[in-house]
């Protein structure tokens, strides 16, 4: 690692999981784990199933209704970290040779996605101000 780089990723914001039955796995989770699972919809997210879980957002996602799904993978689960600066992110991976999918605005954030190099669908968030 290069000590002179500055972090750019301050912290694990969320993990999501992308289902083709979001439902239904937020019961599995909810009934026999007791998750705290509630409805959720925000700007730029339709309906889906989430709670905090610690400091990380935990969330369920419907598989057909997950932007950028150019990148995601239905029941792919999503590591999502938090940045405070998306488009150096996006630059850093494009000289790494990795295509990101943004930075795009989700209205509560913008967001850069990518596959790492083990495959794992990544996304950075650099919360807006609103």
């Amino acid at each position: 690692m290069d000590d002179a780089r500055e972090d750019l990723i301050d912290g694990v914001s969320a993990i999501l999981l992308i289902s083709p039955d979001a439902k239904a796995l937020a019961g599995f989770y909810s009934q026999i784990l007791g998750v705290p699972l509630r409805d959720e919809v925000h700007e730029g997210v339709p309906l889906h199933f989430a709670c905090e879980l610690g400091s990380v957002h935990f969330a369920i996602h419907p598989a057909d209704d997950w932007p950028g799904t150019q990148v995601a993978e239905p029941r792919s689960p999503v590591i999502a970290l938090s940045t405070h600066n998306a488009a150096e992110v996006a630059e850093r991976l494009q000289q790494a040779g990795i295509t990101p999918n943004g930075p795009f605005d989700r209205g509560f954030a913008l967001v850069v996605s990518f596959r790492d190099p083990d495959g794992n669908h990544v996304e950075v968030l650099e919360p807006s101000n609103a």
